[in-house]
């Protein structure tokens, strides 16, 4: 499920806590978030883009490319958070197509449609002709679960508990 789908299915109630994304949480009333790990972001470049010889990217170098971003319906949240961290280092990001899913924006990478923003787990669903490299200045995206505060599930809380402890040895 996109992260898109699971809040809906947790409005919903079909489900009791999503993997929802890997950036600050939007606000969703009634929804609590426990962040699970931070990722380094990278950039994901066609490989035949000059840009993916280099060992590292300055972030500022993207900006006469297009952007492949996610689209806000899979991935709330994803827009601005692309919008504010290119903000940070001086451009404009010109997003040129939202893709429903990891699998579609690395298409359009591969394709040489764009470059695209990233954390760098991503590189496990990579194509062959795709890129991925460190961007300075180094940012971070976040992954996080969501629930509904009110869910009186054992399983849930139990399931959270344990969540709370890998991430506290992980520090």
């Amino acid at each position: 499920m996109t992260c898109g789908d699971q809040f809906r299915a947790l409005e919903d109630g079909k489900i009791d806590i999503g993997f929802v994304g890997f950036q600050k949480p939007i606000e969703q009333p009634g929804l609590e978030f426990r962040l699970i790990a931070s990722y380094k972001t990278v950039a994901a470049l066609a490989k035949n883009n000059p840009l993916a010889k280099k060992a590292v990217i300055k972030l500022k170098d993207l900006e006469p490319m297009f952007f492949i971003g996610l689209s806000e319906a899979s991935y709330p949240g994803y827009r601005d958070w692309l919008i504010a961290t290119c903000r940070q280092a001086g451009l404009k990001p010109k997003i040129l197509h939202e893709a429903n899913t990891e699998r579609t924006l690395i298409q359009a990478v591969e394709s040489g449609l764009g470059v695209a923003l990233l954390p760098d787990q991503i590189k496990k669903l990579s194509g062959e002709n795709v890129s991925f490299r460190p961007i300075t200045p180094l940012l971070a995206s976040q992954s996080c679960v969501a629930w509904k505060k009110e869910n009186p599930s054992a399983a849930l809380k139990a399931y959270l508990e344990t969540i709370a402890h890998f991430t506290a040895s992980a520090r």
